[in-house]
């Protein structure tokens, strides 16, 4: 299911504003990679565009990882290969 409704430039960078502005992060500083506003414009837009699955979504994030950091004005995403690997040994492969 593939959202063809075109958005401007200018509707996405208020969107985006807006999210990075009025969110506040409760979360603990530890551990944080990327800001409360980068996780939730990235889920929003891939559900968007009809990802439905975890795996959907985090395969929208990486593959377009240079333009949502351009779009988020900020350092792309990283892409270790081992971020979201699958445990071996338990049977899930």
């Amino acid at each position: 299911m593939a959202n063809n409704a075109a958005y401007s430039g200018e509707q996405m960078d208020g969107f985006v504003d807006r999210i990075k502005h009025d969110l506040p992060d409760p979360r603990n500083n530890r551990g944080n990679h990327h800001s409360l506003a980068f996780v939730i414009v990235e889920i929003v837009l891939a559900t968007l565009v009809g990802r439905q699955t975890l795996s959907g979504i985090h395969r929208y994030i990486v593959n377009r990882a240079d333009w949502l950091g351009r779009l988020m004005r900020s350092k792309p995403v990283s892409r270790p290969s081992d971020t979201f690997a699958e445990p071996t040994g338990l049977g899930l492969c």
